[in-house]
This record gives structure tokens, C-alpha cells and sequence, in this order.
């Protein structure tokens, strides 16, 4: 069994750390491909209620999207979005995870368009369903705050964290307060990774120690991932030892339960004009129009990590397309620092991962005085995790 990998990022988020009591993830049950397709059909053929649609959308297309069936995943879910958008007011929730869910494989596609609007109706169809102070509207505010961070409106999103962290604490939700206060010390962050000067470090630790120091009601789980990103902002700057104070805490407290991602490098984007292999010639107008339309490779990586939380035998599962653009993520997974995990009995190995990578580029919304549409030159690269929930390695035959 997998995690839920298309409505989950913005949810696990806003549901397991912003909300008052903890709301459930929709978790595939490890069902195989054909199952779920099956059970999709049959829920139609019975005209079955708008949340059991959904839910059997969800499965479907969640199943899809983890067989590399990017096209079909997102098909699946706009289908679904066409039988129950109407049916938002009487089930603010399942409509809005299959909204979120469609963003999120949009945005593996490149589609950044349907990303944004996506997230938008996600953000809208709470609010009529709860009210516009209710803590899943505001943490689906902080989603469209995320979103237009990851379209590159950086501003936007510091306005739209602000407001919410007012609004949450004027509402008495001070969990939704402090998930808002941290996305705000992430913008720092994010400034001071592309300009790191006084100005940009200053204003990253001042609201990392506003979280540390003073931190609200109900939080303490955004403490600890304050010090987590403090100790990355510090060993950028050069400075280890907050890295290393954090090892040391959860090694005398007996190590952690799950993977807690201490240090990671940004990775780079690539760029095609400087990153093409030797001998190929460079983008011209034309080229530059069709060379990403084949895009969308991916590649399913696994690793160990062990009980100092240090990363071993990382490789490449599943691959789709050219393998070329992998060779960075490799790298940067082998530089990655996580917290020491806790030992059973001295014997577990430690905790397997699997994240799938897909190297995509967006559509531009640009006039090209062609029916083609363009992506834009320089690649990115989406992470998902995918990691099972029993954390079992999978064996040579089902990696091949």
C-alpha cells in the first residue's frame, strides 16, 4: 500500500498539521489497476452517490498516475470533475480533494493554467461549503498561497500567508497561525536560497525564531520543523552546528519514528542550451517549439535510510524516457542528512523510500503564430513521494 499521492500534498499538510483534530488522508488500498478501473465502472453503471464517485475517481487515478499513465490519470479526474463539480455544496470535501487532485497532476504535466485555477476552486468550494474563517478554507488559502509561490509570484504569496495568519488568529485557530508562520519563514527561505545576503538570512531566522521561541498554542510540531529548517538555513550560511545539535536530540531521545529530512540541496533546473548532450545542436525558434512536447519522462527512486540517518543504495526502480536527467537527483538524494531513526531491537536496516521524479517544463502563455503550444525551455523537475506504508524494499524482479 501506497500513499495518497494526488490529493495528498496540500491536504496531508493542511489536515495533519493545521487542523484542530486530525483528519484522514485517502489512501489507495492496494488495489491493482484493473480493480480500480473496475470498480469505477461499476459505481457508474449504478449511478453511485458523488462521494463514492469521487472516491473510486481518486483510487483510479491515483493507480494511473503511479503506472506512469499521466494522460489518462488527469482524463479520469476531469471526467469526474465534469459529473460532480455541481455537487460541491453538499460535498465540499470529496469535490475539493478531486480538485486538488487535479492541480496536482496538472502540475506534473506542466499544465500551469489548470494548476492554478484548479487550486482556486479547491480554495472556493471549501469556503462555500464551511465559511471563509473555517480552518480548512483558510489552510486552502495557504494552497493557493503555495501555488502562486510555485509559479513564480513570490509577493503573492507573502501577501496571501500574512492574511491568513491574521485571520486565523482573530478565528482562534492558532495551528492554522503558526502553518501560516511557517510558509512565511519557507518564502524567506526560498529569497535567501536564490540571494543569500544579510538582508534575505535576517528575515528567514527573525521568523524561524518567532516559531522557536514563541510559539503559539497547539504547536509544537511547528517548532521542531522550524528548527528543521533553521539548521538547513544555518549549514547553507556554513554554520553545522544546529545540524548537529539536532542529531544529537533525537539521538539521546532514541531517534525518530519516520524519515525527518534534516539537510537537502535544492536541485537544479536544467537547461537545455547549456545541458544538451554533446554533438546536439542548440534550440532554435523552431526547436525550442516542439523539443519538450515529449516531455513528461519520469523515474521511480528508491533508497535506504539507515539508523544515523544516512542515505544508501539509492537506485533508479522504474524509469519512462531518457535517463539522462536523472544523474542530479541521484546526487542530490546521496547528499540528503535526515534525522537517526529509531532502532527495533538493533536489527531494522532503517526506512525505504520511493519518490517519483518526472521532468517536465510548462506551457507558456505565449502567442506563437502557430497552433502549437510552447513549453518553456528550460526544464524542471517534480518530486511525489511514493513511499509504501510498510517501508518494505522491493525486490530485483519487481524493480526491473
Amino acid at each position: 500500500m501506497h500513499r495518497a499521492v494526488l490529493p495528498a500534498l496540500g491536504m496531508a499538510l493542511s489536515m495533519a498539521l493545521a487542523a484542530p483534530a486530525q483528519a484522514e488522508d485517502i489512501i489507495v488500498t492496494g488495489k491493482s489497476l484493473k480493480q480500480t478501473e473496475a470498480d469505477l465502472k461499476a459505481c457508474l453503471e449504478r449511478k453511485c452517490p458523488p462521494d463514492e464517485d469521487i472516491k473510486a475517481t481518486l483510487a483510479h487515478a491515483e493507480n494511473l498516475f503511479v503506472s506512469g499513465d499521466y494522460k489518462n490519470s488527469r482524463a479520469t479526474l476531469k471526467d469526474s470533475l465534469g459529473r460532480n463539480r455541481k455537487h460541491g455544496e453538499a460535498f465540499p470535501v470529496p469535490v475539493s480533494d478531486l480538485l486538488r487532485a487535479n492541480g496536482r497532476i496538472s502540475e506534473q504535466m506542466g499544465e500551469a493554467k489548470d494548476f492554478q485555477l484548479s487550486v482556486l476552486d479547491m480554495r472556493d468550494t471549501l469556503k462555500k461549503g464551511f465559511g471563509e474563517n473555517d480552518f480548512r478554507t483558510l489552510v486552502a488559502q495557504i494552497e493557493v498561497g503555495d501555488s502562486r509561490a510555485k509559479l513564480g509570484f513570490s509577493k503573492d504569496a507573502e501577501r496571501i500567508y500574512k492574511d491568513v495568519e491574521e485571520r486565523a488568529l482573530a478565528a482562534g485557530q492558532p495551528r492554522v497561525a503558526s502553518f501560516s508562520r511557517l510558509r512565511q519563514a519557507l518564502y524567506w527561505r526560498g529569497q535567501y536560497d536564490q540571494t543569500p545576503n544579510a538582508y534575505n538570512l535576517k528575515n528567514v531566522q527573525d521568523r524561524l525564531d518567532e516559531l522557536i521561541q514563541r510559539p503559539l498554542p497547539e504547536s509544537s510540531d511547528f517548532t521542531l520543523a522550524a528548527e528543521v529548517i533553521k539548521a538547513k538555513v544555518d549549514r547553507k550560511a556554513g554554520d553545522a552546528g544546529s545540524t548537529d545539535a539536532l542529531i544529537k536530540r533525537f539521538a539521546e531521545r532514541g531517534g525518530a519514528s519516520r524519515p525527518i529530512l534534516l539537510y537537502a540541496e535544492p536541485i537544479p533546473r536544467i537547461d537545455l542550451d547549456k545541458d544538451l548532450p554533446e554533438g546536439q545542436p542548440g534550440l532554435n525558434t523552431l526547436n525550442r517549439l516542439t523539443a519538450l512536447q515529449g516531455r513528461n519522462q519520469w523515474a521511480d527512486v528508491g533508497f535506504w535510510i539507515d539508523a544515523n540517518g544516512h542515505v544508501t543504495d539509492i537506485e533508479a526502480l522504474r524509469t519512462f524516457g531518457d535517463k539522462s536527467w536523472l544523474k542530479p537527483v541521484l546526487a542530490n538524494i546521496a547528499k540528503r542528512i535526515y534525522a537517526p531513526l529509531k532502532k527495533d531491537g538493533g536489527t531494522a536496516p532503517g526506512f525505504y523510500m520511493i519518490e517519483r521524479y518526472t521532468l517536465t517544463a510548462r506551457f507558456e502563455e505565449i502567442t506563437t503564430g502557430t497552433r502549437l503550444r510552447q513549453r518553456e525551455a528550460t526544464p524542471r523537475i517534480e518530486r511525489i513521494d511514493l513511499t509504501p506504508e510498510n517501508y518494505e524494499a522491493p525486490s530485483s524482479k519487481e524493480a526491473g
